[in-house]
Order: structure tokens, then sequence, then C-alpha cells
């Protein structure tokens, strides 16, 4: 158990890094954008990056505890059982790894998608 807790800790972290590196990223991807001079594709992509930061946030933030809540306890929870309490850990890992990765890109494009449309709107 003291081995899943350094594990939770250090997974914890690499989430925070992995939010300032794609904060990072969408920030150069505007700047590298904006350099080229074009003052309309500047302001466009603007919007849509920020959409799909704020949207892949919120889409996995909102992922996680529904695929916690609904998937990951009953199933990992029997597994769990059936292995001796790590196919339990590692189960949970997995499902709320893959909600969290498939609620980020669901939410990325719907956060571009959105940013786009606030866009033509405000153009």
């Amino acid at each position: 158990m003291d081995e899943v807790a350094k594990a939770a800790r250090y997974l914890k972290y690499g989430g925070y890094i992995g939010i300032a590196l794609t904060g990072t990223a969408s920030t150069m991807k505007v700047q590298e954008v904006c350099r080229a001079g074009e003052t309309e594709a500047c302001e466009k992509i603007r919007y849509t990056e920020a959409g799909s930061f704020v949207g892949g946030m919120g889409g996995g933030g909102v992922a996680v505890p529904l695929a916690s809540r609904l998937a990951a306890a009953p199933i990992c929870a029997a597994i769990g059982f059936g292995s001796g309490g790590i196919g339990g850990i590692v189960c949970g890992l997995v499902v709320v790894g893959g909600a969290s990765y498939a609620g980020g890109e669901g939410g990325e494009w719907v956060g571009e998608w959105m940013g786009e449309n606030i866009y033509e709107v405000r153009k």
C-alpha cells in the first residue's frame, strides 16, 4: 500500500506537469501564428486554442469522477477481490486513465469548436 501511495503522489504531480506543458504548447502555438503577422488568423487561434485548453481540462475533469463511480468502482472491485487486490488497483488506473484521456480529447474538440464559433460570432 505504501508503494501505491507513492505512485499516486507521482501521478498527481505528473498531472500538474501535463497541464503546464499543455498550456505552454497552446501559448507557443498562438505566438507562432501571431508572429506571422496575419491579424485575423492570430485572433482566431486565440479563441480556438483557449477553447481547446479549457475544454480539455474540463472534459478530463468531468470524465474521471464519472468513470470512477460508474465503471471503476464496481468492475475493479470485482477484479480486485478475484486477484487479491492488485488487479483492482491496476484496473482502476486503466479505467480512470482511459476516461481522463477520452474526456480530455473530447473536451479539446468541443472547446476548439466553441472557440471557433465564438470567433465567428464576434467577427
